[in-house]
Order: C-alpha cells, then structure tokens, then sequence
C-alpha cells in the first residue's frame, strides 16, 4: 500500500487551495493512505475534506525546539511513507524530510531544496490551487487541477437548514456577509453595500456570520442596520454548509472566501492590495468577482459603491 505524507504550512484557506491537489492523489491511488502535517489552527478544514487518513499537527511558524521535530521525525519514519510533498519549502522541513528517509520528497524550488528528490518550478502569477497541482508532475500525474470541493457531513446540512427557519429565510434565500475578523473592512462601509442591497432587493434578507473576535465590528453594524441578521456558525462545517445555501456571499479576503468558492455560491471578494486575485481565486469563474484595494493601500481603503458596482454589474 502506497503511503503518501503532505507538509501544509499556513491557515484554513491554505488547506483548502490544497484540496484539489488531495483529490486528485486520492482519485489516482484510491488505496492509498494520505495523511497531512498542517498547523493547529487549520486542523479543522479536513472535517470537509474526504481525502485524508491522518492528520498530523505541527505548528511550523513557531521557534520549534529539536524534542519538537525529534517527535515529527519519529511519526514520519514509524509511518514509512513512500512520498512527501512540501508546499511552501523551508530548510528544516527539508532536513527532517531527508532524516526520515522517505525516497521520494517534492517541493518547488527554495531552501534547502538540494534535499529534495524533485524540484518543480513554479509560476508565481499562478493560481496557487493549480500551482500545487503542479508538485503532482513529480509523481507522473498529468491531469488537469479540478475545482476545490468539500465534503458536507449530513448534521452540517441539518444545521444549516435549521438555522434558516430560526431566522426566517428557508423560503426567501438570502445574502450572506462575512465581515471578517482581521480583515479590517469598516463597519460603514459594510453598512452602505447593505443598505443598497436592502434598497434594491427588498425580499432578500441579508444575514452577516458572527465569527471569531469580530463582536465590535458586529456590534456597530446592526447598529448601523437594524433589520440585520446573524448567525453563529459553531463549526468548519456548520459555516460551509450556510455558505452553500446563500444566493450571493460577499465576503473580505479571508479563509471563508475559500469555502465560498469550493461550494459554488456566487461570490464577491473584497481584497487587499497584498492579496492578488489571481493567485486566491478562480478568476475565469463567472460567479466569481472581486474588488481589490489600489497598490499600497489597505483594505479599508476600498470604496463601497465600487463593491456594489461589481455586486450589480451584469
């Protein structure tokens, strides 16, 4: 049986784009275990993933100590894997990949990559979901990077369909914001694409997420907007499966952005400057538009009336 290991630094978003690569392994050797080595914080993305056996925690932007990759060292060589893949290539992890004698380990070029058995180049104009299906040429797999999809357990659904009769719109659809907690888009602007949106679609409610450290931003918003409503999304899947049922999703760059594409909701981002959309969305997609913020200014910056130009433009 054909064990294959995959080192994913970063968030949930970052599991997401990584999505297709897993299928596609999964679709070529179906009796292959799959595992992955990702950071706690992105751990829960793989509740909607079918494609893994394991997954292995590892906080790879923290100062690790040697107990600390002598642990990782010693799951990898007890799993004898036959293959690793790297995302974002470091000199560590390619140290402790060469240590544990894995004959074939694959990365892009970088650090370190002299420890590496196959070295794939890489586009940085990309869309990063295509780009690591790229790494998959290393293991003679040619075939074109599918869209990212997610696996929806049954009580997620449930939930979703429940949340839209405790707030009244199982009937009417609706559409969903996602504020953001980091995002740092302002409440007012918020506010204005909401209104407009009210003013224009009157039977369409308009529900915002209430996610982690983003209460003040919720706070000033129904202020702002009364008869707006809220949900509290208790989980990964919970979030994805309301995703899936709005009209239109609107949301700040962000790991929520990455369920709203995997689950085919239409979709209008709002980016920063630092965030280029060709890298973090499916462009060609039709359902899929985004505002940038202009070079060299922050997210903030973006006016609300052009996100409602792109929300109505046909």
């Amino acid at each position: 049986m054909m064990r294959i290991l995959a080192l994913v630094p970063g968030g949930t978003g970052d599991q997401l784009l990584f999505f297709p690569t897993l299928d596609t392994l999964k679709q070529q050797y179906p009796n292959a275990e799959i595992d992955v080595v990702v950071e706690p914080r992105a751990m829960a993305a793989y509740r909607v993933c079918q494609s893994v056996n394991r997954v292995l925690k590892f906080d790879f932007k923290d100062r690790n100590s040697l107990a600390d990759f002598g642990n990782l060292l010693g799951t990898i060589r007890d799993r004898e894997y036959d293959a690793a893949i790297v995302t974002q290539p470091n000199l560590s992890i390619n140290v402790l990949l060469w240590l544990s004698g894995i004959p074939k380990r694959i990365s892009f070029k970088g650090q370190g990559d002299f420890l590496l058995t196959d070295i794939i180049a890489i586009d940085p104009q990309e869309y990063t979901a295509v780009q690591n299906h790229n790494l998959l040429m290393a293991v003679n797999i040619q075939k074109q990077c599918p869209p990212i999809k997610v696996n929806l357990p049954k009580n997620d659904l449930d939930w979703s369909t429940n949340e839209q009769k405790r707030l009244g719109i199982q009937q009417s659809g609706f559409i969903l914001l996602n504020c953001g907690a980091y995002a740092n888009y302002p409440a007012a602007s918020w506010a204005t694409i909401a209104k407009d949106l009210q003013a224009k679609q009157p039977n369409l409610p308009i529900v915002a997420i209430d996610s982690v450290n983003n209460a003040d931003l919720l706070k000033q918003l129904t202020t702002l907007v009364p008869n707006l409503l809220i949900t509290s999304p208790t989980d990964i899947g919970k979030l994805t499966a309301f995703i899936a049922s709005a009209n239109l999703f609107i949301c700040a760059e962000g790991d929520a952005m990455q369920l709203g594409v995997a689950v085919g909701t239409a979709l209008v981002a709002i980016l920063g400057a630092n965030t280029p959309a060709g890298k973090s969305l499916p462009i060609a997609e039709k359902r899929i538009k985004y505002v940038q913020a202009s070079a060299g200014q922050s997210l903030k910056a973006v006016d609300p009336l052009i996100v409602l130009e792109t929300i109505w433009a046909g």
